[in-house]
């Protein structure tokens, strides 16, 4: 069998695009199983459980873990939940278990699509419920992360009205 020249043109491209494919981070469905918290949820994919921590982003209850100050941050965040109880229950009230969501493990955390396009991390970021996390570097999505954050700061939406940076943040 002899082909053209535009069938074997057309056999290449679709093998490259093949080829293309597979070296990029592969999105896979999965199961909201749980939701610990804004900061870590768990999917569930072919029966295994995959913990999903969102990438790019310190989440509120994150830097309580790990602020420059802890114990003022621990202060900080308090009382920022005790006014605002509805951002500390946003993953509950946003994400529906056994709700099947496109997900993307990466180096640097768990890409949750999680409206759409959209991913937690911007959602988290949007809401002011989380800053981009300072060691972060991904080309591919630095440009996304900041969009999101400086619309929050813009609104002093969340965090972004109060001392929460200055005392969590190293």
């Amino acid at each position: 069998m002899i082909m053209s020249k535009n069938e074997t043109l057309f056999i290449r491209f679709v093998i490259l695009l093949v080829l293309a494919t597979t070296l990029c981070g592969e999105i896979r469905v999965g199961i909201l199983a749980s939701i610990e918290s804004n900061a870590k949820q768990t999917i569930l994919y072919q029966n295994t459980a995959i913990a999903c921590i969102p990438f790019g982003v310190i989440p509120l209850e994150k830097m309580v873990e790990n602020g420059e100050s802890s114990e003022e941050c621990r202060k900080q965040i308090g009382e920022f939940y005790r006014l605002y109880p509805h951002k500390k229950a946003f993953a509950r009230e946003h994400l529906y278990l056994q709700q099947t969501y496109h997900y993307e493990n990466i180096e640097q955390g768990c890409i949750l699509y999680a409206n759409g396009a959209e991913t937690w991390s911007e959602r988290l970021l949007s809401e002011g419920i989380a800053l981009i996390d300072p060691r972060f570097n991904n080309i591919e999505w630095n440009g996304r992360l900041k969009k999101a954050q400086m619309g929050a700061k813009r609104s002093k939406a969340g965090l972004h009205d109060t001392l929460i940076q200055k005392f969590c943040i190293k």
